[in-house]
């Protein structure tokens, strides 16, 4: 089996073709959203501030905060209805954008509605996970969602790469991109409508009773407590997580600013790259994860983040594009299975009914870094002016670096721990 050819039952067949379609049009609205592209923007077209860049970075994990408030308004509801409203929202968001000044106003409708849309697909992507454990077996779990996901590349790939050259040679006027993304997006509510989630009704009814239990579902603190070995993968989770946040912002401000790159070669460096290499390397990490337990599997991982942080400090001293262009093809390594080990993950430690929630637990935690990680990233690198701190520029690379090596060898230990203990099943 493969994740050209992955055979997911004749139950969810109809369902998985509905995905496919989906995947092929939603993503051409969501990547306009994306931190590597709306970040170039607004530091070329609208000339923002570093902080700004560091507010945009931060956008897509401080609004995973809201993934716990997320799980419980869609405790006991059908969740594929739920995420077609979220979608919708995200649309509204684009058309938003497609209206923006380019002036001072513009760049707080931007942000603003960068913001919303993301807090919007914090809820969405907790509903989609819940979907997938739901409709594939954990054996073929990982190459289904990674077929998909293949599909929204290749999509993201070919819109992100057009991006630049229009903004360089044909015009920078935004607004033409967006309404075309919100119509795409359309298409792809209409396509997510047709997907059926198998055992249902039992799921929701689960749901029903835990809510009853707990009044409005399992709280945070109570996932974290009772489940030593999932707390163990979220301090792990947290130091991977943090070390890549932490170099974002800086690393757009680099590109577009230090370096003077033009639209086509900033966006060649923040998005195509990476998602070119992350589509070319997510067959291997699909079947790899389908395998093994995800403790296994991010310890592995995580090992190619810290070269490409080591690659990126290069990049960075050596003022050199090349080098940044090989740092951001093995930063798009790890992405690929970062990618599926993110919303996959949380499986191997929860039960079926607690799926929602385990997964809140985990894109909430992600909020909490995102909240911190990228303004403190592009203030170690250019400095606080009003406080006499002046950066430590490049070093910065390094101490991300350092992060995704410590988590790495966590992830490892919890490995080991479970191993010895008898407690990696796949669930």
């Amino acid at each position: 089996m493969s994740l050209f050819n992955v055979d997911v039952g004749d139950e969810v067949r109809p369902s998985f073709q509905s995905e496919r379609w989906m995947e092929c049009t939603l993503p051409i609205g969501l990547v306009l959203l994306e931190g590597g592209v709306i970040g170039v923007i607004a530091s070329k077209v609208f000339q923002v501030e570093p902080w700004v860049l560091a507010l945009i970075s931060a956008a897509p994990m401080f609004a995973n905060l809201s993934s716990f408030l997320w799980n419980k308004l869609s405790l006991a509801k059908r969740k594929v209805q739920f995420a077609s409203y979220l979608q919708l929202g995200v649309l509204i968001c684009l058309l938003i954008v497609a209206l923006s000044p380019i002036n001072q106003l513009g760049v707080v409708i931007l942000v603003t509605s960068m913001i919303a849309s993301r807090i919007l697909l914090a809820g969405f992507v907790t509903l989609r996970s819940v979907v997938w454990s739901l409709n594939y077996a954990r054996d073929i779990r990982g190459q289904a969602t990674g077929q998909l996901q293949m599909i929204a590349s290749v999509v993201s790939i070919i819109i992100s790469a057009s991006i630049g050259p229009y903004l360089d040679y044909i015009s920078t006027n935004i607004a033409i991109i967006y309404i075309t993304g919100a119509i795409a997006g359309v298409l792809g509510i209409l396509f997510l409508g047709r997907v059926k989630v198998r055992g249902e009704k039992a799921q929701l009814a689960d749901e029903q009773l835990l809510k009853e239990a707990t009044e409005d579902g399992p709280s945070f603190a109570s996932v974290l407590k009772k489940d030593r070995y999932f707390r163990s993968y979220q301090i792990s989770m947290f130091g991977a997580g943090f070390s890549n946040m932490l170099i974002e912002a800086p690393l757009i401000f680099l590109i577009t600013r230090e370096l003077g790159a033009s639209y086509t070669v900033s966006i060649m460096l923040t998005m195509v790259i990476p998602i070119t290499v992350r589509l070319i390397s997510l067959p291997a990490w699909a079947s790899y994860l389908d395998k093994v337990h995800v403790a296994k599997f991010r310890s592995r991982q995580s090992i190619y983040w810290f070269v490409a942080q080591l690659l990126t400090m290069v990049g960075a001293l050596l003022e050199s594009i090349i080098w940044l262009g090989i740092a951001r093809a093995i930063w798009g390594i790890a992405m690929a299975g970062g990618t599926l080990a993110w919303s996959l993950g949380h499986n191997d430690f929860a039960s079926p009914k607690e799926l929602s929630s385990y997964m809140g637990v985990h894109v909430t935690l992600t909020g909490i870094r995102g909240v911190i990680a990228p303004a403190l990233g592009i203030a170690l690198y250019t400095g606080i002016p009003s406080t006499g701190f002046e950066g430590l520029g490049n070093s910065v690379f390094i101490f991300s670096a350092l992060g995704s090596a410590a988590a790495a060898v966590g992830f490892y230990r919890l490995y080991r721990r479970m191993s010895a203990e008898k407690q990696l099943s796949l669930k």
